[in-house]
C-alpha cells in the first residue's frame, strides 16, 4: 500500500441517465466526461488538432486517474507538496466544469492509503481476464466523505488541510480554490464548517447570479433526469444556496467554452 493524495468524485443520477437515453445519446455525453476528464489533466494544455479535434495534452501531468461508470479517481504518486497543489488544481477544474456545465457530482479530496493492481491477459480463444482495481483505506475515506454530502460540490479533509498548513504558502495557495463552509451532510451529520472546493468566483450582479443558478439547476435535469423527487430538489437546493454564499464573497467566475 502507499499513500497518496486522491480526489473522488460520483456523479448524480448516473443510473437515470443510462436507463432514459438512447445508446448514441449516452456515448456522445459520456464523450464529453471523458473531454473534462482530459481538460483537468490537462489544465489549459493542447496538443496540435487531429482531424479537427481538439485534444488535451496530459503528457506533463503527474496525476493519474481511473474512470469506472459513475465514478472519476485522480490520485498522486507522492506525498509531496507539488503533488498535493497539481490534485487540487485538476479537482477544482473538475468539479465546476461538470457542476456548472456537464453532469452533477459531489467529491473529496483525502490522504490515505491505496494501491492499483492492473494488467490484461487475452488467450488463444479470444477469451481475456482483466483487472483495473483501486482499492486500500485511502479510497473508502473519500468514498465515505464523498458519499453523505447532500449536494452537488466538493469537500477537502482535513487531512490535506494539516498538510497544506506545513508549507508556508499552503494555505494561501488553497484560498484561491477553496473556503470554509458548512457542507450539507445526509440524515444527523453534523460537522463544523470545513473547506470546500468554489464551484463559481465572481457573481458580480443579480443577472450573473440568476444565470448560474439556472445552469446549476438545469445541469441536475439534462439528459432527462428528473428533478422532481425531493432528495433531488434537497439536493439542488443545497448546492444554490452556496451558489448565494459565493455571492456574497465577490470572486471572479471560471468561463468554459458553451458545450
Amino acid at each position: 500500500m502507499k499513500e497518496v493524495y486522491l480526489a473522488y468524485f460520483d456523479y448524480l443520477g448516473f443510473k437515470e441517465f443510462i436507463e432514459n437515453n438512447e445508446d448514441d445519446v449516452l456515448m456522445r455525453r459520456m464523450g464529453h466526461i471523458f473531454r473534462d476528464i482530459e481538460g483537468a489533466l490537462g489544465q489549459g494544455k493542447y496538443r496540435e488538432p487531429q482531424n479537427g479535434i481538439i485534444l488535451s495534452d496530459i503528457s506533463d501531468s503527474n496525476v493519474n486517474c481511473l474512470n469506472i461508470s459513475d465514478t472519476v479517481l485522480f490520485w498522486t504518486n507522492q506525498c509531496d507538496y507539488q503533488s498535493l497543489t497539481e490534485l487540487i488544481k485538476v479537482a477544482y477544474q473538475f468539479n465546476w466544469m461538470q457542476n456548472g456545465y456537464n453532469f452533477p457530482i459531489r467529491g473529496s479530496i483525502v490522504k490515505g492509503k491505496i494501491r492499483l493492481v492492473s494488467g490484461k491477459q487475452t488467450n488463444s480463444n479470444g477469451g481475456s481476464y482483466s483487472v483495473q482495481c483501486l482499492y486500500g483505506k485511502g479510497l473508502i475515506k473519500a468514498h465515505d466523505k464523498a458519499e453523505y454530502q447532500n449536494w452537488a460540490g466538493t469537500v477537502i479533509d482535513e487531512s490535506i488541510i494539516m498538510d497544506l498548513e506545513k508549507n508556508t504558502t499552503g494555505m494561501e495557495f488553497l484560498s484561491d480554490y477553496a473556503l470554509k463552509y458548512k457542507v450539507p451532510y445526509k440524515g444527523d451529520i453534523d460537522i463544523e464548517e470545513e473547506y470546500v472546493l468554489k464551484l463559481v468566483k465572481g457573481i458580480t450582479d443579480e443577472t450573473a447570479l440568476k444565470n448560474i443558478k439556472a445552469s446549476i439547476t438545469g445541469v441536475f435535469a439534462l439528459d432527462n433526469k428528473s428533478t422532481e423527487p425531493k432528495t433531488v430538489q434537497l439536493k439542488i437546493e443545497n448546492t444554490l444556496k452556496f451558489i448565494d454564499f459565493l455571492a456574497e464573497q465577490k470572486n471572479e467566475m471560471p468561463t468554459t467554452p458553451i458545450k
